[in-house]
């Protein structure tokens, strides 16, 4: 059993390393956020919190359906967002969130299949035009061949880009677009030596928003992503393991503009660290190494960046946890003529159990987008906190506040190719296109309270 553990971990540990190379550049983090958990294929292992512990009193109890466990869910809140455009002095409105969600998995001893599909729609009282609604549908399986483990997930999502998100084109409505994935790895095991080969192929396609008050269409960022690569783990122990991370990754461009530089680039990454998951005090995971992209136009050459991922939870009593992150990636570009950034994430989240059933939780995070056209570097922190009662194993209450504010150089438009950058204003200024394309890669300063309360009902 603890050996089978073990496999998932690292299996969990290739998959997830998939997205250092790229990512949607929706919400300048990498896809792999989106994508569902607990369904086979895509699950994560990154150890137990106070808030993520099983509570057999709390949790949901979910349907048996012959040899498969059936869960749904609605969770309904209301909130309040000051800032929906992410601009300076932007328009404020009171929302609601609906967000239901089906899941079967299976209850095999060896193998295991399951599905998902979920929705999170916002309704925007005073600012209709805002509203959107993302989806996703996923399927995804394992087979256990002897010692060895094979994992094959396919997902489907759409998800909107919005003008609150770090790095993000100002559109003035949410830019919807749709991601395929196909993702699959083997478990080699071969004494104190695992290895995970792995394979994954994303097809994303971006749909249209007003930018500056024009419509633009976004499908110059179609493109399909190819990674393969494999992952290495050297026990030193049941518990603590060497990691080294090889990947190599194509993305090609589907519809690029006539007269724009193409974005068309190879990369290779290589991370290396130690991976400790014991139940004690401490459980971390410490990767580090260095991402090389290679473009295939000149204009942007070769792009050489450290990349990282740290996971770290201290657990000083069985009431509290402390959980410290750090991701550093290479993000894709969010507008013509440019080739993308790098992305810093880190951050804190304190879960603290005030009673059985009250669970309260603090956070604060940091982000750093560096931009590769030398147009500066824009900047985000958000602080907030949130509390939980699970009045039952069906029903929960829950409320939320986070405050963020995000710091840029300046308003950079681009035209074409050419870059002209701007100082901060509470509107984004104007400048006639020299092509159908007008797209703007920060949104400036600003600060965003966001407060929501909500039920939470499961079957």
């Amino acid at each position: 059993m603890a050996r089978s553990g073990t496999r998932r971990r690292l299996s969990c540990v290739g998959v997830g390393l998939l997205a250092w190379g790229f990512s949607s550049g929706a919400h300048a983090q990498y896809v792999e956020s989106y994508f569902p958990t607990g369904v086979p294929g895509f699950d994560r292992d990154q150890g137990v919190t106070v808030l993520s512990r099983l509570r057999p009193l709390y949790d949901e109890p979910g349907v048996r359906l012959g040899a498969y466990t059936v869960n749904a869910r609605l969770d309904e809140s209301v909130g309040y967002d000051s800032n929906i455009l992410g601009i300076s002095g932007g328009p404020s409105s009171g929302f609601v969130r609906t967000s239901p969600s089906v899941s079967a998995n299976s209850n095999w001893s060896r193998n295991r299949f399951g599905i998902s599909v979920s929705a999170d729609n916002y309704s925007y009282f005073t600012a209709s035009p805002q509203n959107y609604t993302n989806y996703n549908v996923s399927v995804g399986g394992g087979y256990t061949i002897g010692r060895h483990d094979l994992d094959i997930g396919y997902s489907h999502f759409r998800q909107h880009t919005l003008g609150t998100d770090i790095g993000a084109i100002a559109t003035t409505t949410p830019l919807p677009y749709d991601v395929d994935a196909v993702r699959a790895d083997y478990t080699i095991e071969a004494g104190r030596f695992s290895f995970v080969p792995n394979v994954d192929v994303r097809l994303f396609q971006f749909g249209s928003a007003p930018v500056l008050g024009q419509p633009t269409n976004q499908n110059f960022r179609d493109r399909t992503v190819l990674l393969g690569g494999v992952t290495t783990r050297y026990s030193l122990s049941d518990q603590r393991s060497i990691l080294v991370v090889l990947q190599g990754i194509n993305s090609h461009y589907i519809r690029p503009q006539n007269g724009q530089v193409s974005n068309n680039s190879k990369s290779v990454l290589l991370l290396a660290g130690i991976d400790y998951q014991a139940t004690g005090l401490w459980r971390y995971r410490l990767l580090g190494g260095v991402e090389v992209r290679d473009f295939q136009s000149s204009v942007y050459g070769t792009r050489t960046a450290p990349i990282a991922e740290a996971n770290v939870i201290y657990t000083p009593t069985g009431l509290t946890t402390l959980t410290g992150y750090v991701r550093r990636q290479i993000e894709d570009a969010q507008a013509e003529g440019t080739a993308g950034y790098t992305l810093t994430t880190t951050g804190v989240v304190v879960d603290h159990e005030l009673q059985r059933n009250v669970l309260l939780q603090g956070r604060g995070s940091f982000q750093a987008a560096e931009y590769f056209q030398s147009t500066g570097t824009t900047t985000s922190y958000t602080l907030g906190g949130g509390v939980n009662w699970l009045v039952n194993r069906r029903l929960r209450l829950s409320a939320d506040y986070d405050f963020t504010q995000q710091s840029s150089p300046g308003n950079t438009t681009v035209v074409g190719t050419q870059v002209v950058t701007s100082p901060l204003s509470t509107t984004q200024q104007l400048i006639t296109p020299t092509s159908q394309a007008l797209n703007t890669l920060t949104t400036g300063n600003y600060n965003r309270n966001v407060l929501l309360f909500g039920i939470h009902l499961a079957l």
